[in-house]
Order: structure tokens, then sequence, then C-alpha cells
């Protein structure tokens, strides 16, 4: 075997490569990865940065790459080492054959990778004690399951009262990403809370029998309030079969965890995807993500769903090659809205990407036209690579003259970026602050920008192609 030379890339270095030896369980040819390159390992010289003198592994056989949630704190989550299967002949992860539906597959620390029978791949992390451990009682948990899911300490996310970790089917080596809502820390976090609230009294036992029964039940209602949000996730993804909608493989329950198994989508959210493409992108290939993002909302309002927490970081990319799968994540504050009254009030969603009728709190409340203001956020984000509105959260925002010069300095970026008149007609379109003049979805889908004669039928060819592997 040997090793092309290939001059020095930008980024930070998130692994090796080594050969591995099967029988003494030995590794030789370190070559180091980074965040910014991608490698190639094959038979081929001149086109691999990793040779595998072996004729039975492929010209280009793998293609080795990083997603980076945030570039400019790398600190926060593990830089995401991927493999793709390129070749002919097929690879092996850890014993399990890399599938067709699945050829990319989320690298952790001392994965094997067989080529073929000589030829053997380990992959070593720069930091593999990064990632939290389990909770005894969460190991213990995991054991009743572990027959058929087995979570690994691979983490993708994290939050306030959970992080999402790589699993993986046991039977068959597919690949998940489990979200752990740890329901302990929820209710020690709403005790804390509370009891800091009310400290001069709880110090000073100013409560009585019946004072003391009231704050536990608000305890309790707010705990109920939050495990009603995570069933509701559930409860709406379960119900819905769609390539461009994550979908649930299971959820398992029990008195201090949730564990939420999905699909596990390979190559980051869209603001990674963004950064990776060195920023705004050109009006073709930004049509071609908002058109798989307006499908899914889509087919979310038919059924009278609002997600109501569209934006790029809820937004997943299946591969990072142009015209890709595009996956709408993250249900956690979408509802099932009655088509007779249509209606939500409650604050939900991220502030940059609210409706102004949700920021303004309507008295009216508001509808499924949030989800559109959304998706002209995000739209308008992809063409520019900047932020549509500045001061969204002021009471300012909401008056008739700052909505106009808002307006005005909108267009004015969106001319600046030279973007084109039919994507920039889509976005004003959807960036109108009175709910009952803005684009509902099935406008949205039927824009020129999606249905003009030069490219609508290759749209709709891509599209096709695009979700081709995809099973329910």
């Amino acid at each position: 075997m040997s090793q092309q030379s290939f001059p020095p890339t930008p980024g930070c270095l998130v692994g090796t490569l080594r050969r591995w030896d099967p029988q003494t369980k030995k590794t030789e040819n370190p070559l180091a990865i980074y965040s910014r390159q991608e490698i190639f390992v094959g038979r081929n010289e001149k086109k691999c940065q990793y040779v595998m003198n072996d004729p039975l592994v492929s010209n280009k056989h793998l293609c080795i790459y990083t997603v980076l949630f945030d570039q400019d704190n790398p600190e926060e989550i593990a830089p995401l080492v991927y493999v793709q299967d390129i070749s002919m002949n097929g690879t092996e992860w850890n014993g399990y054959r890399m599938a067709n539906a699945q050829r990319s597959f989320l690298l952790s620390d001392g994965d094997i990778l067989r080529l073929s029978p000589k030829s053997y791949i380990q992959f070593r992390e720069v930091d593999p004690l990064r990632g939290k451990s389990f909770s005894l009682l969460q190991k213990i948990e995991m054991k009743a399951f572990e027959e058929e899911y087995v979570i690994t300490n691979r983490k993708l996310g994290t939050g306030a009262f959970g992080q999402v970790h790589m699993a993986y089917k046991k039977g068959t080596g597919e690949q998940l990403a489990c979200k752990i809502v740890d329901l302990q820390s929820l209710r020690d976090s709403l005790v804390k809370r509370t009891k800091a609230k009310h400290s001069k009294a709880w110090a000073e036992k100013e409560y009585d029998s019946n004072g003391l029964r009231h704050l536990q039940r608000y305890i309790s209602q707010k705990l109920q309030e939050r495990f009603d949000v995570y069933d509701r996730e559930a409860t709406i993804l379960e119900k819905l079969l769609h390539p461009n909608i994550i979908g649930l493989e299971r959820v398992i329950k029990s008195s201090s965890t949730i564990y939420l198994f999905q699909e596990l989508i390979t190559a980051g959210d869209l603001f990674s995807y963004i950064q990776y493409k060195g920023g705004r992108l050109p009006d073709i290939e930004a049509a071609v993500i908002v058109r798989q993002i307006t499908i899914a909302v889509k087919f979310l309002h038919d059924r009278n769903i609002v997600h109501r927490d569209i934006k790029p970081d809820n937004i997943l990319m299946s591969s990072r090659a142009d015209g890709s799968r595009v996956v709408l994540t993250d249900f956690g504050c979408a509802r099932l809205v009655q088509p007779a009254f249509g209606r939500m009030s409650t604050m939900a969603g991220t502030l940059e990407f609210s409706a102004p009728e949700v920021l303004g709190g309507d008295q009216q409340g508001y509808t499924k036209a949030v989800d559109l203001w959304s998706l002209g956020c995000v739209a308008a984000i992809l063409l520019t690579a900047e932020a549509p509105f500045d001061d969204v959260g002021s009471k300012y925002f909401a008056t008739g003259p700052a909505q106009e010069k808002a307006l005005g300095r909108l267009q004015a970026k969106l001319e600046r970026h030279k973007v084109g008149e039919r994507a920039k007609d889509f976005v004003l379109r959807l960036l109108v602050f009175d709910p009952a003049a803005r684009m509902d979805v099935n406008q949205a889908l039927e824009h020129s920008w999606f249905t003009n004669p030069c490219h609508k039928e290759e749209f709709e060819a891509l599209y096709r192609r695009s979700i081709r592997d995809w099973k329910p």
C-alpha cells in the first residue's frame, strides 16, 4: 500500500485513518483527516489520498467527509465524520454491509471498515472521550432493548433536557438518531426553578399545607405540559410517512426517560450546508432546496399540522451533492389544528423565523400561514446569506412604518445580491406582514420560481431522483 502526498487542507483535525490487520489487531500507515477535507480511499493513486493496492478495491471506494454543525464553535458538538460507500463491490461497517439505501455511515472511534477480504481500515477520533456517558439508570433501561437497538456514545446534538445520540439496529446495522429525553433532569430543573422563584417564602417556611399543595400542583402541571410536548412530537411523527419529513422508527418510554429513534440524515443541517457551500446559493440551487421544503409543508398543511419552527437548523440534508433529499425535522413545536378554527395562540418557534402575528401576540391568534413566513425567511437566507430582517423582537417592528422600512431593506438586500426576479418575488410574497395576503402553500408550490417552463420538468425529474432511495 502507498500514500499519495496532498497539500495540507484547512480546518481542524478530526481523526485518522489506519490500515488494520484483523489477525493481529494492529494498525499502520495513519492518515490525518481535517474538517474541510474530502478523503477518497481506493486503488487509484491519482484520485485517492489513501491508496489500497488491492484488485478487489474500487478505483474510488470510499469518500470520507466531515460535518461541523457550528464551524465557529466546534467544541459544542464534536465534528461528525461520515464515510460514503461509492464502490462497485460494497463495504462493511463493523461487520454490517453498507446497504444501498444508507450508503453514508457516521463513524465513531474504533470503527472498522472492510473494503475486501484483505483490506481493512480503522477510524480513530481525535477526542474519543468527549461524549458524555449515560446515567446508570439509562444504562439499565438500554439493557431492556439492546437486542433490538444499540445506542452509542456518539453525540449528535444536545439540548436543555436531553441529547441526541447515534444508534443502530442490532439486526441490520442500520444507523439511527436517538433523541434521549431525561425526564428526571426535567423534574429536578423545574423544582429548582420553582424553589428559586419562591426562595424567601420557602426558606422561612411561610407556606402552609394548602400553599405547598398548590406549589406541588403547579410543578405537576408544568411537568405535564413538557411531557405533552414530547408526546405530541411522537404522536405527530408516527402518522407521517414522507420523504421530506424525518422518519420515526420507534418510541420507547420509561418513567425516567423517553427514547425517540429516528432516521439518521447524514449531511448535517441546512445551516452547516450553507457554510460548506461558502455562503449564499445560486437561485437554481436554492430553488431545488426550497421546493422540497415547500412540498413537506404542503404534506403537513393538508393534514392540518403546523410545524411552527421551520429554520435552517431544523432542515437536514441527506447528501452534500446538489439535488439531494431535504428533510424537515424537530416537531417539538408542531400542532394539529382543527379545520373549523385553524388558529393557535401560544408562542412557539424561534424568534428570527417567527411570523409577526406570533411575535405581536395577535388577539385573533394565528394560522398555518406562520409556516409560510418561516419558509420565506429560509429562502431569503439561502439567496443572500443574511437574515431578512433586523430587530424582529422589538415592538417597533410590529408598527406599520417600521414594517415598510423593513421590507425596503429586504428588497435592497435581494437586489444587492443580484437575486433573480422569480426568486425575489417568491420571497416577497411570503414575507408579507398581513397573513391573509401571504401566499399559502399551494400558491407557493405553483409559483413561477418552480413552475416556469425553463425549469419545471427539470425540477420534477430532479425531485424524483432525490427521493428514489427513500423507503417508508
